[in-house]
């Protein structure tokens, strides 16, 4: 019996560290890493490569091992410095330094206290005490202030939602497993990275997955 050796031509033979993490600055597309340029694998934006008479991107061809070198080396020196130092990840936004339950309970109060004083507006019209276009005037004021507050009220409540959340073990579980690494694995590069976005200019910027890391790296800007 012969057995017949199925190869799927869309496979790659070769699976690198930052594979499907790369994308274009400019276009938002996929950056591929290609064959050997002057014996250096290096990286072209899908889009160009595709439509390069279109003059739709640039090609970004820049050396791979130069921005995945750079890539592991900024990362280490982040999480070596986050485990020497004992630096504090669980970052607090501004806005927590309020007491967010106490924000809210005092604009629902600033809220009751508008719309009794509009249920008194009221009283006083039937009863004659302030005119028909005064009523209507004070309404509409006092309206615009209630959903002002009611707006106020669900931007304070998301942001205390939003700072719940709280990925500081597991970024601290994440550090131990990479620095302990030799070799960092594909799927751990996953783990860390949401994707990484190459400039035209070779400027790189690295967004993580963890909300914590996010923040305490978002001032930084890279350069192949």
């Amino acid at each position: 019996m012969v057995i017949v050796q199925k190869y799927n031509r869309n496979e790659k033979k070769h699976k690198f560290l930052l594979d499907s993490l790369l994308f274009c600055y400019e276009c938002k597309h996929r950056i591929g890493v290609r064959g050997k340029q002057n014996g250096y694998m290096f990286m072209i934006c899908n889009n160009y490569r595709r439509n390069s008479k279109l003059g739709l991107c640039t090609s970004h061809g820049f050396s791979y091992e130069q921005l995945e070198n750079q890539v592991l080396q900024y990362i280490r020196n982040i999480f070596e410095k986050i485990d020497s130092e004992k630096i504090e990840i669980n970052i607090k936004a501004n806005r927590t330094k309020y007491d967010y339950d106490k924000l809210l309970k005092k604009i629902e109060t600033e809220i009751r206290l508008i719309n009794d004083n509009i249920d008194k507006m009221y009283v006083d019209k039937l009863n004659k005490k302030i005119s028909e276009e005064m009523y209507e005037r004070l309404f509409n004021k006092l309206i615009n202030e209630v959903k002002k507050k009611e707006q106020e009220y669900t931007e304070i409540d998301n942001g205390r939602k939003e700072n719940k959340i709280d990925d500081s073990e597991e970024i601290k579980r994440i550090i131990k497993e990479f620095l302990k690494l030799e070799k960092p694995t594909p799927e751990i590069m996953k783990i860390i990275i949401n994707r990484i976005e190459v400039h035209q200019d070779k400027q790189v910027d690295i967004y993580f997955n963890f909300k914590n890391l996010q923040r305490l790296t978002e001032n930084d800007s890279k350069n192949l």
